[in-house]
C-alpha cells in the first residue's frame, strides 16, 4: 500500500505540531505580599511583589538587568536585611506609561542563586508571615474556623512525616517519608502534637480553596530541608 502525496504532507504537519515538553513547574509555592517591599537591585530601585524561598518577583522601571543576567537584590524586612544573588528569569511590561513624564512599570521574575543563612531565614519568615496573615483573613471570613489553627507548625527535623488526606469526608492519616503535599490535604512533621493535627484538619475542612492552598504552603515550608519555617504561635 502506497501513501499519496497529500497523506505524507498531512503526516509531516502532524509531526511538526507535536506539543513541546511542559516547562518545569515551581517546586515551592509563592505568596503575594500585602504591600510591596522597597529594595534595590544593584543601584536601581525595585519593589518586591511576591516571594518564595526559591525565587521572587519584583516591579521595576526598566532598570533590572536583561534576562539571563545576574543582579544583587537588597531588601530590609522588620529591621532584618535580606541580600540575595539572583538570576533574571523573565521580565515583561506590567503597566504601560500614558504620559510623557511617566515611566512604564515592568515585572521581573528572579531565581535565587545564592544567599547567606540569615537572609534565607529572614526570607522564609517573611513568606510565613504573609501566609499567616492570609490565613487570618480566611479564618475571619469562614464559619467555625478555629482561632489558632494552621498558624504554627512544628519545624520538620527528620524524614518522618504524616500525610493527612480528606477522602469522601473522612480524614486518612498515613505515616510516610515522602514530603509531597497532597491536593486534598497536607503533609507535616511526624513530631506535630496530636491536638494540633486535629486543629489543622478542622481548619482545612472549613476553609475554601484559597485557604486550603495556604495551609499546604505553610505545611510545605515547615518540612523544607533547608532551614525549615520559623514556628509561630498566633494569638488572635
Amino acid at each position: 500500500m502506497s501513501w499519496g502525496p497529500s497523506r505524507r504532507f498531512s503526516n509531516r504537519l502532524q509531526w511538526r505540531r507535536l506539543p513541546q515538553p511542559p516547562k518545569e513547574r515551581r517546586k515551592v509555592s509563592r505568596v503575594k505580599l500585602p504591600q510591596p517591599l522597597v529594595g534595590r537591585a544593584g543601584r536601581a530601585r525595585i519593589f518586591l511583589v511576591d516571594a518564595s524561598v526559591e525565587g521572587i518577583r519584583v516591579a521595576h522601571q526598566g532598570t533590572v538587568p536583561a534576562v539571563g543576567q545576574s543582579c544583587r537584590v537588597e531588601l530590609e524586612w522588620q529591621g532584618h536585611p535580606i541580600e540575595l544573588d539572583c538570576e533574571v528569569i523573565h521580565s515583561s511590561i506590567f503597566k504601560l506609561s500614558k504620559a510623557s513624564g511617566e515611566k512604564s512599570i515592568y515585572h521581573a521574575g528572579l531565581r535565587i542563586a545564592n544567599a547567606d543563612a540569615k537572609s534565607r531565614a529572614t526570607l522564609k519568615q517573611l513568606v510565613a508571615d504573609c501566609v499567616a496573615r492570609a490565613l487570618d483573613e480566611q479564618k475571619a471570613n469562614a464559619r467555625g474556623m478555629p482561632a489558632t489553627a494552621a498558624l504554627s507548625f512544628q519545624t520538620g527535623k527528620g524524614n518522618d512525616f504524616i500525610r493527612c488526606e480528606l477522602v469522601d469526608g473522612v480524614w486518612r492519616r498515613t505515616s510516610t517519608n515522602r514530603a509531597e503535599q497532597p491536593p486534598n490535604g497536607f503533609t507535616i512533621s511526624a513530631e506535630e502534637d496530636r491536638e494540633q493535627i486535629e486543629l489543622l484538619c478542622q481548619t482545612f475542612e472549613a476553609a475554601d480553596t484559597a485557604g486550603r492552598k495556604l495551609i499546604r504552603t505553610l505545611a510545605e515550608m515547615s518540612i523544607s530541608k533547608s532551614e525549615g519555617v520559623p514556628t509561630r504561635r498566633y494569638t488572635p
